[in-house]
Formats: C-alpha cells, sequence, structure tokens
C-alpha cells in the first residue's frame, strides 16, 4: 500500500489550511512538521517519503496562502504561476530546506506597471507569511521577492543555460533546474522543452555533468570516511551530488520527471544510467535523507532542553555518534557515490570544461 503523503491527524495544521483565514494557525507549523517527521520515522516510514511528506505540505501550505493573498490584493492582473524550485521543485525536503520560489506572469504584461506592482506585493505577503510559517529565507535570495518576471525572460535564461552553458551560470543556475508549477494558471511548458533540448546538446551535457562531480564526498583512500573535526556535511558531501547526478542522467533520458528518484529510474529505463547504479543511488539517497532528518530532529530535542527556542538546523553529522554499522552504511553510500562521479567524468570528459 502506498504511503500517505503526509497524515493530517500528525499535523493539525495541514488538516486545517483549507479553512483557515488568518495566518495565526501558522505559527505552530513547524512544530506540527517535527511532529510528523518524529512520527513517521518512528513508524518506520521511508525517509524518502517523508521527505516527500514534508515537501507535500509545504506545497498544500503554498496553494493556500496564495488564495489568501489573492483574496487581499484582488484578481491578478494576468495569468501567473508560484514556481516551486530547488528542494521545494523536486518535492525532497527536510527540516532545513529554505524557500525556492518564483513568479512567471504572462508576457504581454511585461511593461504593465500595474502587474509589476501586483507580484511585487504577492511575493512581499507570500515570502513574509512562508518565513513565520517557519521556513527559512534563502540565503541565496531564490525567492520571488527576488525573481518575478515575464515568462519570456524566463525563457531567455534558460535558453542561454542550454545554448551557452558555462560554469558559474550553471553552478548559479541549479535552483531554477528543478522547476515546478506550485499553484497558477499560466503553462510553463516551453521552460520544460528547453531543458529537454539541453539533454541533446553536448555542451550542456558536459556542463552538467561537471556540476554533478564538482560536489565530492569526503572518501579517502581504501574508502575510508575523511570527516572534518568527527563531522560530515551529508548534504554537501552526499545527497547534493545524487540530485545532480540524477539530474544529469534524466536529461539525457529525455525525462521530464522533477525528483530524484523519478529521475534515476528514468535514467535506468532508458539505459543511460545502468539498474545496479540506479538502486545503489537511491539506496544511498535514502540513507543520507535519513540521517540528515534525524540529525535534524537530535537538534530540535537539543534546543528543547537548552533554551525551548527552535532549532538552527544544519546537515553535520557526527560519525562519532554513529554506531558501527551505520558507519559502514554511511561509507558504502559515499563511496557509491564517489565512484559514479568517477565514471561519470570520464564519459562525460568534465576535463575539458572551461
Amino acid at each position: 500500500m502506498e504511503t500517505p503523503a503526509f497524515d493530517a491527524a500528525h499535523v493539525p495544521a495541514i488538516g486545517r489550511l483549507e479553512s483557515i483565514q488568518t495566518l495565526a494557525p501558522l505559527d505552530d507549523y513547524p512544530k506540527q512538521i517535527v511532529a510528523l517527521v518524529r512520527a513517521r520515522l518512528h513508524q518506520g516510514d521511508d525517509a524518502l517519503a517523508v521527505s516527500r511528506a514534508i515537501g507535500d505540505a509545504n506545497d498544500a501550505l503554498t496553494r493556500r496562502l496564495l488564495v489568501l493573498a489573492e483574496e487581499s490584493l484582488g484578481a491578478p492582473p494576468c495569468p501567473y504561476t508560484w514556481l516551486a524550485l530547488g528542494s521545494h521543485g523536486r518535492r525532497e525536503q527536510v527540516l532545513s530546506s529554505d524557500q525556492d520560489s518564483a513568479i512567471a506572469y504572462d508576457t504581454t504584461c511585461s511593461d504593465d506597471p500595474v502587474a509589476g506592482r501586483y507580484f511585487a506585493d504577492l511575493a512581499g505577503i507570500m515570502v513574509a507569511a512562508l518565513h513565520r510559517a517557519g521556513i527559512p529565507l534563502c540565503d541565496g535570495g531564490y525567492m520571488a521577492t527576488n525573481w518575478r518576471r515575464p515568462l519570456a525572460e524566463y525563457a531567455a535564461l534558460f535558453r542561454g543555460w542550454v545554448e551557452a552553458p558555462q560554469p558559474v551560470a550553471l553552478l548559479q543556475a541549479e535552483v531554477f533546474l528543478d522547476v515546478r508549477c506550485c499553484r497558477g494558471d499560466l503553462c510553463i511548458d516551453t521552460l520544460e522543452r528547453l531543458l529537454a533540448v539541453g539533454g541533446t546538446r553536448g555542451p550542456f551535457r558536459a556542463q552538467m555533468a561537471h556540476a554533478a562531480v564538482t560536489f565530492r564526498p569526503p572518501i579517502g583512500l581504501f574508502g575510508r570516511l575523511r570527516p572534518h573535526d568527527r563531522v560530515i556535511d551529508v548534504k554537501r558531501g552526499g545527497t547534493a551530488a545524487i540530485v545532480l547526478l540524477a539530474r544529469l542522467y534524466a536529461l539525457v533520458a529525455g525525462s521530464s520527471e522533477h525528483s530524484t528518484v523519478p529521475r534515476l529510474r528514468a535514467a535506468a529505463a532508458a539505459g543511460t544510467l545502468s539498474e545496479s547504479d540506479c538502486a545503489d543511488l537511491i539506496a544511498a539517497y535514502g540513507l543520507l535523507t535519513d540521517l540528515r532528518l534525524r540529525h535534524q530532529l537530535d537538534q530540535v530535542a537539543g534546543a528543547s532542553e537548552a533554551t525551548g527556542d527552535v532549532a538552527a538546523y544544519d546537515n553535520l553529522v557526527r560519525i562519532d555518534r554513529l554506531s558501527g554499522p551505520r558507519r559502514s552504511d554511511l561509507r558504502a553510500a559515499l563511496r557509491v557515490v564517489r565512484e559514479i562521479q568517477e565514471v561519470t567524468a570520464m564519459r562525460f570528459a568534465t576535463h575539458t570544461v572551461t
């Protein structure tokens, strides 16, 4: 039986989202999400299903807030779409996930000052409300308050990444390559088509591959873990690389999947990734996500005991607090990522990328 995306019994705030009329119920949203994660992991649910549940809950929250914002501002002056980017676009979130969003609106309103003011106000309301609900602001500024443009401008950006890819630009653009419509009536198929074209272009593939091998797992000689001060950043040294590898191989396969596991499976089905590498990466992604979620739950407990404040989450797992078998699993997972990165680097000749 398929695990439900989220359980409103564990997250009453989500169950009430369709009926709330003010932002007050959102003050307890962070605690409700923590309760959801703790309950789901305690009952033995797969960490990737729990991560998806967080993303789906944040989807429901975002859609309801957009309805309330439109009721406050009035009907939008032209069709638009609220874009979910990054981990939200992939529906793969943990307790530390921040806001990644943008607004695309109808190109016919490009020079309309009324539209410009409306979407600026909408973005301001939304970013503030999501922050109140406990979703941190994006340090890189990838939020609708900074990214609200006519669809044609986004298409031009995507076209530039595909036709004249540059390493720095693509690293900055990574958050946009997981773009997904969260709510709205503006069709963004043109962006999907541009990415599909990119999957057929050698230079774009090479740049994507270069990005996919940039985040190196902390593995030394003989596959030994190389922690820094007994700590391993399981996002930077693990899950980030898997996300990039999955995106690369899915694009080469011509897939339009938005999430990491479906991307890996689509790549395996198309033959751009072997079945064994697909299975190994999915297992590694699940383990690393589980470590991230459990570590962040520990941070919640520690913050509560110390000050009663909300935890400041990170992805820095202390390996001396892991059991022997857990350390062995972590080592095996990171070794898989490193090995597939090495194969990827040779296959796409990333050494030629400048």
